[in-house]
């Protein structure tokens, strides 16, 4: 990527189509941001795009992309550099997640995961960061360049069920933090926002439960779930604003912020069990 000739003018959000990543989109555009949306499903990026335009009147260009693919990240700098398009802020927000036992999954789903929730993440930021830096002594106040690794509350603790999930956004969450601080006298603001549970297409899509193992019974308490768990508007909004406040870590909701920070003083042997209880479809 270009580190001195490119002005940082966009946003790249990363998963944008639907959920958080949609909101946050919403929201950057608002603010008058120009952005760039990746995600698989172009047709939707596409309609996201042209809504987005008509009603803040940004610039939005969209980037079709499977980003846990091999070379996916290699692939997205060198369409950014081709464009011509500097990133002034980075949402890595594209992830999913697998429900059941370590062994109901082949390894190619866990490989896929960890490449999307971990590598991308970790690649773009690392491609990104350099300009980020750089630009970062001739930007202002809120519009200085930053960073959103979206992690999630499951960061906190081992998640039985879903274990390769939890372990990915520990990872997010303990390497956002270390950036944090390294970037901190440099101008960059880094921020790890961390929802808990949130009304998105996370919880029902394939790889997280496919679509032949779904009972009435896993349906139903889906459902039910669902319908208690915290609005992605809302917990986008939480974590747009902690980050142009320069937060390390949001946790948006006192719910979300009580039970993760109870992890920290109960017995490891507790708090998994705790985790088990409550990922398990009774």
């Amino acid at each position: 990527m270009k580190t001195t000739t490119t002005p940082l003018t966009h946003v790249l959000i990363t998963g944008a189509s639907a959920g958080l990543g949609f909101e946050l989109a919403r929201l950057f555009a608002a603010d008058g941001h120009s952005l760039v949306l990746v995600a698989r499903r172009e047709e939707k990026l596409a309609a996201l795009a042209q809504t987005l335009q008509k009603d803040f009147e940004v610039d939005v260009q969209i980037i079709p992309a499977d980003l846990a693919a091999p070379q996916a990240v290699s692939g997205l700098l060198r369409a950014l550099q081709d464009a011509d398009l500097g990133i002034k802020v980075l949402v890595n927000n594209a992830a999913f997640g697998s429900y059941g036992r370590v062994l109901d999954r082949e390894f190619d789903v866990y490989q896929r995961m960890i490449d999307l929730n971990i590598t991308t993440l970790t690649g773009l930021t690392r491609g990104l960061l350099p300009a980020m830096e750089a630009a970062a002594g001739a930007m202002d106040g809120k519009d200085k360049p930053g960073i959103i690794n979206v992690g999630s509350t499951a960061a906190f603790q081992p998640g039985p069920l879903m274990a390769v999930y939890f372990a990915t956004k520990s990872y997010v969450l303990s390497f956002t933090e270390a950036l944090h601080e390294e970037m901190l006298e440099k101008g960059v603001r880094v921020t790890a926002f961390c929802p808990g549970p949130t009304r998105t297409e996370f919880f029902v899509q394939e790889d997280m439960v496919p679509a032949g193992e779904i009972t009435d019974q896993h349906r139903t308490e889906f459902e039910r779930r669902d319908a208690n768990r915290m609005s992605p508007g809302l917990a986008a909004l939480v974590g747009y604003n902690a980050f142009k406040n320069g937060k390390a870590i949001v946790i948006p909701g006192f719910k979300n912020r009580l039970l993760a920070q109870a992890s920290r003083f109960l017995p490891r042997s507790v708090v998994r069990r705790i985790a088990h209880n409550f990922l398990r479809i009774k």
